[in-house]
């Protein structure tokens, strides 16, 4: 027993704490700008070159491809347990290959995507510019990584460029160019090795270091030299001066400009840790910064970890001290002490070995100890009341103890067996909820293996020392609750058992029609099921589109209109007293996709969000929908408004919106409107929020065609399309790294010139040197473009999603009316082809694969019962009680309003497994009997005598130790509530279904075995022996 603590003590100091299992991202994504181009451009001409190349690669699974304006993003999901590091190479000789790219692009990047679970965010912000925000951020990012934090990276961090503006008339008086001068730039600021020079023992490398990294530097620059011999410096044609990227996303608060980090963790490490160095780094800066620099931490996801890891170990200590009062109860005092100290110690087992195979301690695995509960006091109840049993019986203790051992051993390792042959197949689900649950297992699989060691080879060795202590001469006054227990028993109980088995047929039958009942209550939606329910999150998102082409600054009021209406939604809901909402931030030219989202969301200065984090929700009784109703109530929509969109988001679980409609065709108007239309009939579903599709209009897109006398000029199609963008976007001509950063030289038109200009203005110079308008070269055509167009191995598609109201809704009956009353209607109208991915996509697949396991484990229960009865009828027997072990779990979330989810169905592979152990041990004790020479009915009758005490003691132990979970108010214990549920009240109808039903079903197989016996020898066979 010490070996099992300390081996238990040790894996706990080893295990990581998190909130979701660790699990593969078989993940490469292809990233290419090309700046200027419209989002059909880019689809056109980059992803149709990619996608070819890298689709038909090794187990490549699927290929997404994003196209927004200037970028484009193409992720390749890989086969399971494939080599990663083999991919990345393939995909990045494939990509390589490529000779058909527009000359002006990007260097594409090539990147495998490492799982990094988020730990906090820092938000940074004060009186001072944005250069100086982002030097304090750099400042704590490496601070950050340097005390072991694995990844911190910058949000809303703009991109820093130097501008060389150089006005039109300069360049036409010059006769040159803004692609002239970014080459002059490039050729004239240059740091390359020249070789090195060998003099006697010495050698010295020789560098032409002439790289301007500064405006002050570039300004230097010769740009003309003339014949006169007079020289030209970019300082006297152009201004040079340092700012940020045009266009680029960046981020407020209520003070004014910040800049945020995102603090990770890498796979393996510990997020409780990781969040005690964050607030470490944090109790030390006071001095290392000025005063007026705010610093905020906020949505820590720690928190989640430590709460629920909090709220499971509080109820366990309740739970278990309500388990030793039972066992003291039913038991001697000794006995029940030492049952009581063998399940931690079973439980110390099974988490030293988790240790030993690299699983942490998070959501699935937590739930697994939850459920082993009754797995493990089962096991041990069994082996101690039979135990005390035969020495109340007059057998010597050493005797009891080691014959209760060796009687109880075969049933409890065979139905220790079934319960591991109900989970194991759950390893065949293959994707990602498959990784996520596969943890479940096995975790129950380690405290099966530990539970039977304590029991079998621990547990004896301390009952026969409690034994020894108790004298028959001492017992002759039997205990109060023992007499009252046995009158019940033999009285009541054993006649009640005597009658139901004389009328077999009707309590087999009235059994089956309760089993009805409960299927009928969960297949007309009063008992609903939603396959992967999470508890609410603290923080909620309002993403909200302009009409394209609005500019940042219309964009920012409306970010900090959603502040303003957060914070008269708090007043309204709290009458005035706040302390609802803990921080707010809003992002310009971003939205945020909240978490579990793998794909980056349109960037442009006409969208927006604004996100917050409300306190934590146990302290609150504002619930999220009413406050995003509120939310949305007190926000003043500003003219240009196309979309506000108000969701929460989502701490675990697979990754994805709750729905996840496909909308696939060929003609992306086509595929528009339907989409347009899906989400006006969506709107009407009761239960359904968020809704929104991903194929947004864009800026109105202005086609090229050269005219014949563009061509006689010596344009050509490439040509144009640069100069043109070079007026607008500038050239950029060169670029450099500092401080871990790419900084960009650009070449353009001053911004007073390209504000005013359009692009009928623009002047177009030929290879002569002669400047042309562009409409004398170009014939101009309008349409109206997507800012973002989504592609699936090669098809492209629209994403309809939403999200789902628990209270209201489940995921599963907004499908079904989608997929009977919706989609075909829209397939017919718009000629498109509807699809079902995301999490139903996900449920689906894993639903379909748990049908193959369930095939697996009936079979492997089936062959563990034969063995173990030597007999094919027998396990029949016992496997029916099965089933209905559904009874009382859907009565019980009926009762108590709660939905099925996957974690209940786990928890049914669980309580089933305390089913058949109860069923096999009487099924035993009974064949116990017969061979002592009694008939069935008596036999069963003794039998459930034998059993009824551990019977009741293990469905009065497990309900008790599981009633706080049942009882816990806060927010966490939703997650495990559906567990506590099913086994509390599938383990209240256990006594009757193991007692009362198994011995029918029992005698109803002997009655059919004795008529088949029968008709055999009448028709001259001899007796059958099955």
């Amino acid at each position: 027993m010490i070996l099992l603590i300390l081996f238990g003590v040790y894996g706990l100091t080893q295990m990581k704490r998190q909130l979701m299992p660790d699990f593969g991202l078989e993940l490469i994504v292809i990233d290419v700008e090309w700046s200027g181009a419209s989002a059909e451009d880019v689809e056109a001409n980059i992803i149709d070159a990619i996608e070819p190349e890298v689709r038909f690669i090794d187990k490549v699974e699927k290929v997404t491809a994003t196209s927004y304006e200037g970028r484009t993003r193409m992720q390749l999901f890989f086969e399971a347990d494939t080599s990663m590091s083999k991919a990345l190479a393939d995909v990045q000789s494939a990509v390589s290959r490529i000779t058909t790219f527009p000359q002006d692009i990007e260097k594409p990047i090539v990147t495998q995507v490492i799982q990094r679970d988020e730990v906090c965010r820092i938000d940074i912000s004060g009186p001072f510019s944005d250069k100086t925000l982002k030097y304090f951020a750099r400042q704590m990012r490496d601070d950050l990584i340097n005390m072991g934090l694995a990844n911190v990276r910058f949000e809303g961090a703009r991109d820093q460029e130097i501008w060389i503006e150089v006005p039109s008339d300069n360049l036409r008086e010059l006769d040159l160019t803004l692609s002239d001068i970014s080459n002059r730039i490039a050729a004239s600021s240059i740091d390359l090795p020249s070789g090195s020079i060998n003099s006697g023992d010495i050698s010295k490398q020789i560098r032409s270091e002439q790289l301007a990294r500064t405006p002050r530097e570039l300004r230097q620059i010769e740009v003309v030299s003339k014949g006169s011999g007079e020289k030209l410096y970019l300082k006297d044609i152009a201004k040079v001066f340092e700012t940020f990227q045009e266009d680029s996303p960046y981020r407020i608060n209520q003070e004014g400009s910040s800049i945020g980090l995102l603090v990770s963790r890498t796979r393996g490490a510990d997020s409780l840790i990781s969040q005690e160095l964050v607030q470490e780094y944090m109790g030390k800066i006071s001095t290392k910064y000025p005063e007026s620099l705010e610093i905020v931490v906020y949505d820590v996801f720690a928190d989640s970890v430590r709460q629920r890891l909090t709220m499971l170990v509080e109820n366990g200590q309740l739970g278990l001290l309500l388990v030793l009062g039972v066992l003291f109860l039913f038991l001697n005092g000794r006995v029940a002490l030492w049952v009581a100290i063998g399940i931690p110690v079973a439980f110390l087992g099974g988490l030293g070995a988790m240790s030993v195979l690299g699983l942490s301690l998070d959501m699935i695995t937590m739930f697994a100890l939850i459920l082993g509960i009754g797995i493990v006091v089962d096991d041990a109840i069994v082996v101690s009341e039979h135990t005390s049993t035969l020495h109340r019986r007059g057998m010597h203790y050493q005797e009891a103890a080691t014959q209760a051992a060796n009687r109880m051993f075969p049933p409890v390792l065979a139905a220790s067996l079934t319960t591991m042959a109900a989970f194991l197949p759950v390893l065949m689900i293959k994707n990602e909820v498959g990784e996520i649950i596969s943890g479940i297992p096995i975790t129950l699989s380690l405290i099966i293996v530990a539970s039977l060691v304590e029991c079998f080879l621990v547990l004896p060795t301390h009952l026969r020392k409690s034994l020894k202590k108790i004298s028959h001469a001492r017992q002759t006054k039997p205990r109060k609750f023992d007499v009252w227990f046995s009158h019940f028993r033999d009285q009541y109980f054993c006649r009640f058992s005597e009658i139901t088995f004389l009328h077999k047929g009707f309590t087999v039958i009235a059994t089956f029609c309760l089993f009805c009942i409960a299927i009928a209550l969960l297949s007309s939606g009063r008992v609903k099921f939603e396959f992967f329910a999470l508890p609410e999150s603290d923080t909620i998102h309002a993403n909200f589109t302009f009409t394209p082409g609005t500019s940042a600054y219309v964009t920012e009021q409306m970010a900090k209109e959603l502040g303003r209406s957060a914070r008269a939604a708090e007043d309204i809901l709290t009458n005035g007293k706040g302390g609802l909402v803990s921080f707010g931030i809003g992002n310009i030219g971003a939205t945020d996709t909240g978490r579990g989202n793998l794909i980056t969301n349109t960037t442009g200065n006409h969208i927006g969000s604004y996100s917050v984090e409300l306190v934590d929700g146990d302290l609150r009784d504002v619930r999220n929908p009413m406050f995003i109703k509120t939310w949305k109530e007190q926000t003043q929509m500003l003219p240009g408004l196309e979309k506000l969109l108000i969701f929460e988001t989502q701490a675990g679980g697979p990754p994805g919106r709750d729905l996840d409609i496909r909308i696939i065709g060929k003609d992306m108007q086509s595929m528009k409107m339907a989409a347009v239309e899906l989400q006006k009939q969506l709107r009407g579903v009761p239960g359904l929020i968020a809704v929104e599709d991903d194929l947004p209009f864009g800026k109105e897109d202005i086609l090229l065609e050269l005219k014949p006398e563009g061509e006689a000029m010596g344009f050509s199609t490439e040509e144009v399309a640069r100069q043109v963008r070079n007026s607008f976007s500038g050239a950029v001509a060169k670029r450099f790294a500092e401080d871990a950063e790419e900084i960009i030289v650009r070449v353009k038109l001053p911004r007073a010139e390209t504000k005013q200009q359009t692009i009928r203005d623009v002047y177009l110079t030929s290879p002569n040197k002669t400047d042309v308008l562009l409409s004398e070269v170009v014939t101009l055509t309008k349409r109206l473009g997507f800012t973002r167009i989504n592609r699936e191995n090669g098809l492209r598609q629209v994403s309809v999603t939403g999200d789902v109201n628990p209270a209201i809704t489940t995921t599963n009956s907004v499908l079904a009316t989608v997929r009977q009353e919706i989609s075909p209607a829209i397939e017919k109208q718009f000629d498109v082809q509807v699809d079902f991915k995301g999490k139903a996509e996900e449920q689906s697949e894993a639903l379909g694969d748990l049908s193959i396991a369930l095939i697996v484990t009936i079979a492997s229960i089936y062959i563990i019962l034969a063995w173990l009865f030597a007999s094919y009828t027998t396990p029949l027997v016992i496997m029916a009680v099965v089933p209905f072990g559904l009874i009382g779990a859907i009565f019980g979330h009926y009762l108590l309003d709660f939905n099925l989810n996957m974690f209940s169905l786990m928890a049914l592979l669980g309580l089933s497994g305390v089913l058949v152990n109860d069923s096999i041990i009487l099924v035993t004790t009974i064949k116990r009997f017969l061979a002592d020479g009694l008939d069935l009915e008596k036999a069963v009758v003794e039998g459930v005598r034998e059993r009824l005490r551990p019977v009741i003691l293990t469905t009065t132990t497990t309900v008790v130790g599981l009633t706080p979970i049942l009882f816990e108010k806060s927010l966490q214990a939703q997650l495990v509530q559906p567990l506590a549920i099913t086994f509390i009240f599938g383990m209240l109808l256990a006594p009757y279904l193991v007692l009362i039903f198994v011995p029918s079903v029992l005698g109803i197989g002997n009655s059919l075995k004795n008529k088949f016996n029968l008709f055999m020898l009448q028709a001259g066979y001899r007796k059958t022996t099955i």
